[in-house]
């Protein structure tokens, strides 16, 4: 089965490539526990334009920037960030379990890649076929990232969340 990886060396089957802003944003979210249509609504924008956003076919304004990171409570300068550095720590430091933390936007960082339930709860908002499984494990990846940085040691049930993905069960 091809995976669009031969295709000219720009996108997967048709499926638009992240920007380092869009990953930023992408990665925030998930920490967070959000659907795309749930920051999106938080944010004050369409999930259409969210998406527009992080695959570089549309500007960040300053406003929506703002509104972004009230959402995700970060700060306004870690979306700016080219390295990613700055928001992941930003996670960190807003999702502290000594903080309380509106509940709209969610739980940690943490609890999230320890709590598998939350990633499938993820994956399942996104698309089928080759184009979905394609981007959920690229938010799998992210994520096993992620966790290998802060020495979070993720359940064998996470592990089961990519087989399961890479079989079109999920």
């Amino acid at each position: 089965m091809s995976t669009g990886r031969n295709r000219s060396n720009a996108e997967p089957l048709g499926f638009p490539e992240l920007t380092p802003l869009g990953k930023q944003i992408e990665v925030l979210r998930i920490g967070r526990g959000l659907s795309k249509q749930h920051l999106a609504r938080f944010a004050g924008t369409s999930r259409q334009q969210l998406w527009r956003v992080m695959t570089g076919k549309s500007e960040l304004t300053d406003a929506l920037r703002q509104r972004l990171a009230h959402a995700l409570q970060v700060e306004t300068a870690s979306l700016t960030s080219e390295d990613g550095h700055a928001a992941a720590t930003s996670v960190s430091r807003r999702t502290a379990p000594s903080r309380s933390t509106s509940p709209a936007i969610g739980i940690s960082l943490e609890t999230y890649l320890a709590t598998p339930e939350f990633a499938e709860r993820t994956l399942r908002t996104l698309p089928n076929g080759d184009e979905g499984r394609e981007l959920k494990r690229a938010i799998l990846t992210a994520l096993e990232d992620l966790a290998i940085q802060r020495r979070v040691r993720l359940p064998a049930e996470f592990f089961e969340l990519r087989r399961r993905v890479l079989a079109d069960e999920l």
